[in-house]
C-alpha cells in the first residue's frame, strides 16, 4: 500500500490538476491481468501491453517461470481518475492498495497517464503506484516462503521506477526520488532495526520505512561489492532462521553496512537494469463495459472494500435503483446483487441474481450468490434442518462446472461442509487443496487449509502455510496470532493450536 506523504501530496495536487476528461470504461485482458480504465480502446490496449511487458520483465530478473495454471485467476487493476479513486477507496493518505479476495486478486489506484508525462523518472508516477502493488502480488504467487517486511516493500519499491522503451525493454531500478526528502532529512533508521523490528523497533516515519528498505535492495541488488550476499541472506529465511540471525550471517557488521548505504545514498547510485524485451508480444483483448457496467462500478468497488454497516443500505438501494435501469445486462444485475447481499438485503440480492442467471444462464458469479443467499437462510435454520447447506452445496458444485478454476466455488464448497459442522468428504478437501494451487496469495484459502491439515496431523504442511501469514507487512505488530499458532505447532501443542486456527479461520473468512 502506497501511503501519503509530503512529496505524494504535490504529486495528487498535480494529478487533480490534470485529471483528463472521461472517455469510455474498456476492459483490456492478458493473461495476467484485467485491465479496467476510463480510456480509448487504443490507450488501454498499449497500457495492458506494459503491464504484460513488466511482467516478463520481473519474470527475467528473478528467474521465475510463467504458470498457466495462474492465468485462470488474472490481476484486476482498476485504473481511476484521481478524484473517483479518492471517492471509491475513502482512505485517506492513500494512493493504490492490493488485496486478495476470494473472488480474485485486484489493484485499485491512481491513474493518471497525461499527468505522468509531465514527471520525471523517479518521480511520483501513478504508473509506479500500480507497479508497486503488483511487485506484492508477484511476490505472493512466485516466491515460496516468507520474506521480513523491509525487503517486501523494498522489491516493491525496486521494481516500479521502470522505463518501458520503444524496442519493448524495460529499464528498471531507477531511483525512488520521491522518498529522498525523508531519507536526506536527517533521521535515520539503523539497518538492524530495519531486519529486526521486532527486536529493535519499528520506526514509524512510513516514508522513511520504504525508504530505507529501497536503499539496501538497490544497494545489493546492484553494487557487485555485496554481490550473492541478499541471496544468502533470503536463503538462510527460507531455511528457518530469523531476519536477525540470516541478515548478520550474510551482511555481517550491520555498522559498516549502514555506513555503506549512507555514503550510496549521498554519491552515485548504481545505473538502473536493462531488461530484453520478450520473446513474443502479449495477446490484449479489448471489449467495451456495458452501459450497465459502467453506471455500477463505481459504487460496486465502493463497496466492495468495506462500507461501514450503518451505509450499506443506502449503497444497495442506490445499486438496486441501477440494476433497474438495464434489466436485460446480467453484469449489472450481479453487480447490484452482490452490493445488496453485502447490505444484508436477500431478497432483493436473490431476485437480481435470479434475473441474472435468466439472462446469463452460465454466470457462476450469480450461481455463487445463490449459493450463499442458501446458506444465509441454513444458518438461519433450525438445528438439524440441513436443507440451506445442500442447496448450497448444489450452487457451489454448478459454478464450479460453469468455471472449473473458480476458487471461491472450491472454498465455499468445501466450508459447506466445516462450517455446518459436518466433516468434509475427500472431494471437497482435493478442492481447497486446488483454490490453494491456484490462490497462493488467499488468506482464506490458507487458513482453511491449514486448519484442514493439522486435524489430519499434518503439523508441518499447516506451518507452512501459516508462515506468509505470520510474516505479513501489514499485519498488527502486537497481536500476530498466525506466529503464535506457528509457536503451538513447534511445541507439540496441536490441540491448543487447532482450538486458535479455528478462531483465526472464523476471523478471515468474512461474509457466509
Amino acid at each position: 500500500m502506497k501511503t501519503l506523504g509530503f512529496w505524494a501530496a504535490l504529486a495528487i495536487a498535480l494529478l487533480l490538476g490534470t485529471a483528463p476528461a472521461r472517455a469510455e470504461w474498456v476492459e483490456a485482458r492478458t493473461h495476467h491481468f484485467v485491465l479496467v480504465t476510463d480510456s480509448d480502446k487504443a490507450a488501454a490496449r498499449a497500457f495492458a501491453a506494459r503491464l504484460e511487458q513488466f511482467d516478463a520483465a520481473l519474470r527475467q530478473l528473478y528467474g521465475i517461470a510463467d504458470i498457466p495454471d495462474l492465468h485462470s485467476r488474472p490481476v484486476t487493476i482498476y485504473a481511476l481518475a484521481p478524484e473517483q479513486f479518492f471517492k471509491v477507496c475513502r482512505c485517506p493518505g492513500v494512493l493504490g492498495y492490493y488485496s486478495r479476495p476470494l473472488t480474485g486478486p485486484r489493484i485499485i489506484a491512481i491513474s493518471d497517464p497525461k499527468a505522468d508525462r509531465k514527471l520525471k523518472l523517479g518521480d511520483l508516477h501513478s504508473q509506479a503506484l500500480m507497479l508497486h502493488e503488483y511487485s506484492h502480488h508477484f511476490m505472493l504467487t512466485n516466491f515460496p516462503g516468507a520474506y521480513p517486511y523491509w525487503y517486501v516493500e523494498g522489491f516493491a519499491e525496486f521494481n516500479a521506477n521502470v522505463d518501458f522503451q520503444e524496442d519493448g525493454s524495460i529499464v528498471l531500478g531507477y531511483p525512488a526520488n520521491y522518498r529522498g526528502s525523508a531519507l536526506l532529512g536527517g533521521s535515520s533508521l539503523p539497518l538492524r532495526r530495519l531486519i529486526a523490528p521486532e527486536q529493535f523497533g519499528y520506526g514509524e516515519n512510513v516514508n522513511l520505512n520504504y525508504g530505507r528498505a529501497w536503499l539496501p535492495t538497490h544497494y545489493l541488488m546492484l553494487r557487485p561489492q555485496r554481490a550473492g550476499q541478499l541471496d544468502r541472506y533470503l536463503a538462510g529465511i527460507r531455511a528457518g532462521q530469523s531476519s536477525f540471525t540470516a541478515a548478520k550471517e550474510a551482511f555481517g557488521d550491520f555498522a559498516a553496512l549502514d555506513d555503506e548505504l549512507d555514503a550510496y545514498m549521498k554519491g552515485d547510485l548504481a545505473p538502473p537494469l536493462r531488461i530484453p524485451a520478450a520473446a513474443a508480444a502479449a495477446e490484449v483483448r479489448i471489449r467495451s463495459l456495458s452501459a450497465g457496467e459502467a453506471d455500477l462500478l463505481e459504487l460496486w468497488l465502493t463497496m466492495k472494500d468495506g462500507i461501514a454497516k450503518g451505509y450499506r443500505k443506502g449503497f444497495s438501494l442506490k445499486a438496486e435503483r441501477g440494476a433497474g435501469k438495464h434489466p436485460d445486462d446480467a453484469a449489472a444485475q450481479v453487480m447490484a446483487a452482490e452490493v445488496s447481499f453485502m447490505a444484508e438485503r436477500f431478497a432483493e440480492a436473490e431476485a437480481m441474481a435470479d434475473r441474472a442467471l435468466e439472462l446469463e444462464p452460465k454466470s457462476d458469479r450469480a450461481m455463487l450468490l445463490k449459493g450463499r443467499l442458501a446458506v444465509q437462510k441454513a444458518l438461519g435454520a433450525a438445528p438439524g434442518d440441513l436443507a440451506g447447506w445442500s442447496a448450497g452445496r448444489e450452487w457451489f458444485v454448478r459454478a464450479n462446472r460453469a468455471n472449473p478454476q473458480s476458487v471461491e466455488a472450491f472454498y465455499r464448497y468445501f466450508g459447506s461442509y466445516a462450517w455446518a459442522g459436518a466433516k468434509a468428504p475427500g472431494g471437497a478437501i482435493q478442492g481447497l487443496m486446488r483454490a490453494s494451487v491456484l490462490a497462493p496469495e488467499s488468506e482464506q484459502v490458507a487458513v482453511s487449509l491449514a486448519l484442514q491439515k493439522l486435524r489430519e496431523g499434518e503439523g508441518r504442511a499447516a506451518r507452512s502455510l501459516l508462515i506468509p501469514l505470520a510474516s505479513a507487512p501489514h499485519r498488527p505488530r502486537d497481536d500476530n496470532v498466525a506466529q503464535k499458532i506457528i509457536d503451538q505447532i513447534d511445541a507439540g501443542e496441536t490441540k491448543e493450536a487447532a482450538a486458535a486456527l479455528l478462531l483465526l479461520e472464523a476471523k478471515v473468512r468474512g461474509p457466509y
